[in-house]
């Protein structure tokens, strides 16, 4: 069974793209740290953000870690997701934060961000991820134009080879 932990910035990039429903189709079971639900329910998230938290879907989750490591780099949503996917043993940590990715590894976990969820779906023929991009972009997701271009770039290769039939 795969179990992903998310940080906050996959579940609120992924909900404003309209593409949250691809979770369950990638991974099993979803769960969120409790100081990341908060986050997602402040009062100056997206109500679409916010209105997927308060109405989550069954296969997803909430739950706080049983202790929370220092790490005063890392605010206290990373923290927590980095914590709960240790002490649960997740398949994967979905984290955009730089910093946090590096620690995380460094601590042993498979880490993947908004752009590798949304990669993998492409490849699974879940989305259209040239669409998917222009959505992300259009929010106030920051992303160097290179990476963007190395993404679709792969992915239009990925559609070309499917219809050569390779």
């Amino acid at each position: 069974m795969s179990l992903v932990i998310s940080d906050s910035g996959p579940i609120h990039y992924l909900v404003l793209c309209e593409v949250a429903a691809i979770l369950p189709k990638l991974y099993d079971r979803l769960v969120i740290p409790s100081t990341v639900a908060q986050e997602l329910t402040h009062a100056h998230a997206p109500p679409a953000v916010s209105g997927w938290i308060r109405a989550m879907p069954p296969w997803a989750s909430v739950q706080a870690p049983m202790q929370t490591p220092a790490m005063s780099r890392l605010g206290l949503g990373e923290r927590e997701a980095i914590a709960l996917a240790l002490e649960l043993k997740a398949t994967q940590l979905l984290i955009d934060d730089r910093l946090g990715r590096r620690i995380a590894e460094q601590q042993g976990l498979l880490t993947t961000g908004t752009i590798g969820v949304l990669e993998q779906a492409a490849v699974a023929g879940l989305l259209k991820l040239p669409e998917v991009m222009q959505k992300l972009l259009n929010t106030n997701f920051r992303i160097d134009a290179e990476v963007v271009r190395e993404v679709l770039n792969r992915d239009a290769v990925r559609r070309k080879r499917i219809e050569a039939g390779e």
